[in-house]
C-alpha cells in the first residue's frame, strides 16, 4: 500500500485531538470563570508588584537599597490603596447619579417639549416622553453598584492568591528546572519568558501612560464644559482605552450623551464628543503608535477576533485582557512547528522571530 494511506488516520486523529483540546479549554474558560478571573487578576497584581519592586530597587537611601521584603510590602500596599480608592470614588459617583436621575429625566422631557412642533412630530414626541418617563435608571445603576460590590468582595480572595504567588515566587525557577530536566528546554523557556515579559511590559506601560494622558485631557475638557462627575468619566475613559477599537469610541460617547441629560441640548453632545474624540485621535493614533511601535506584532483582524472572543467569554475583563493574552499566545505558538501557522496568521506582518 501507499505510505499516505497510513498517514491519513494519524492526521485525522491529531485534528480530532486538537479540536477536543480546544473545546475542553473553552468549556473550562466559561465554566470556571468565577475561579479563573480572580486568579488572573491576582496574577496581574503580582506582576505590578514585581514591576514596582524593580523600580523601588533602584532607589537608594544613604547608598543602600531597601530590603526586598519591604519593597514587596510597599508595592502591595500601594496597589491595594489605589484599588480601594478607585472603587470608593466610582461608588460615590454612581450613588450621586442615582439620586439625581429624576432631575435628568425631567431635563430631557423639558428639552423635548421645547422642540418646535412640526406635522406628525407630536405623536413621536409623546412616545419619546412616555419612554423616558417609563425608563428607570435605578436597575442599571444598582447593577453597576452590585458589580463593584462583587469586585470588592473578590479583593480578599485576590489578596490570598497574590500572597501565595509571592510566597512561591522564589521557588518558580527551581520547580521549572526539576520539571524540564534539560538545559536546552530551560534556555528555550527562558527565551520565551523574556520575550513575553518584554512585550507585555512595554504594552502595559505605554497603554497605561497613554490612557492616563487621555483621561487627564478629557477631564480638563469636561471641566471646561461643566459636565457633572468629570472624575467618574475620566476614569471610565482611562479604563475603556484598554479595549481596542471600540473602547475609545464608547468612552467618548458616554460623557457626551450624559451631557444631553444635564444641559437639555443636543448641540452639547456634538461639542463634547468632538473635543474628547480629538484627544483620543491625537493620543491613540499619533502618539501611541510612535511610542509603542511594533511591540506586539498583532494584526488588526487578529485583535478584533480576540476582542470578540474574550469579550464573549469573560465580558469587560476579557476585553481588557484580550490584547496581552493574544500576544502571549502568539509568542508561544510561534515556538512550535505545529502551531506556528496560527502565530503567522495572527501576526501583523507574518514575520516571526526565529527559535
Amino acid at each position: 500500500m501507499e505510505p499516505g494511506v497510513f498517514n491519513q488516520p494519524v492526521k485525522i486523529e491529531r485534528i480530532a485531538a486538537a479540536a477536543f483540546v480546544v473545546a475542553l479549554t473553552m468549556l473550562c474558560l466559561v465554566y470556571f470563570s468565577s475561579f479563573l478571573q480572580p486568579f488572573i487578576l491576582a496574577i496581574m497584581v503580582w506582576y505590578f508588584i514585581y514591576e514596582l519592586r524593580a523600580v523601588g530597587a533602584r532607589i537608594k537611601i544613604r547608598g543602600h537599597q531597601m530590603p526586598s521584603w519591604l519593597l514587596t510590602v510597599l508595592a502591595f500596599t500601594i496597589i491595594i490603596l489605589i484599588t480601594l480608592g478607585v472603587i470608593e470614588i466610582i461608588t460615590y459617583n454612581l450613588e450621586l447619579i442615582k439620586q439625581r436621575s429624576p432631575d435628568y429625566i425631567l431635563n430631557i422631557r423639558s428639552m423635548l417639549g421645547s422642540i418646535q412642533k412640526i406635522d406628525g412630530f407630536e405623536d413621536i414626541q409623546q412616545r419619546i416622553v412616555e419612554r423616558i418617563e417609563s425608563f428607570d435608571f435605578n436597575p442599571i445603576l444598582t447593577g453597576l453598584l452590585n458589580g463593584l460590590s462583587g469586585i470588592a468582595g473578590n479583593i480578599f480572595l485576590i489578596i490570598i492568591y497574590v500572597f501565595f504567588l509571592l510566597a512561591e515566587q522564589s521557588l518558580f525557577a527551581r520547580k521549572v528546572k526539576l520539571l524540564l530536566m534539560s538545559p536546552e528546554r530551560i534556555t528555550s523557556l527562558q527565551n520565551v519568558a523574556g520575550q513575553v515579559h518584554s512585550a507585555v511590559r512595554t504594552y502595559v506601560f505605554v497603554k497605561t501612560v497613554m490612557s492616563f494622558l487621555t483621561a487627564v485631557f478629557s477631564y480638563i475638557i469636561l471641566l471646561l464644559f461643566h459636565v457633572d462627575f468629570p472624575v467618574l468619566w475620566a476614569f471610565v475613559i482611562f479604563l475603556l482605552n484598554y479595549i481596542p477599537y471600540i473602547g475609545s469610541l464608547v468612552a467618548t460617547f458616554l460623557p457626551a450623551a450624559f451631557a444631553v441629560f444635564q444641559f437639555q441640548s443636543f448641540s452639547i453632545f456634538i461639542w463634547v464628543f468632538l473635543a474628547i474624540q480629538v484627544v483620543q485621535v491625537i493620543v491613540g493614533n499619533v502618539i501611541e503608535p510612535k511610542v509603542m511601535g511594533k511591540t506586539l506584532n498583532l494584526s488588526p483582524l487578529g485583535v478584533l477576533l480576540a476582542l470578540t472572543f474574550w469579550g464573549i467569554i469573560w465580558g469587560i475583563i476579557g476585553m481588557i485582557l484580550s490584547v496581552p493574552i493574544t500576544s502571549i499566545l502568539v509568542i508561544i505558538a510561534s515556538r512550535f512547528e505545529s502551531t506556528r501557522f496560527l502565530a503567522i496568521i495572527f501576526s501583523e506582518t507574518g514575520e516571526l522571530p526565529e527559535h
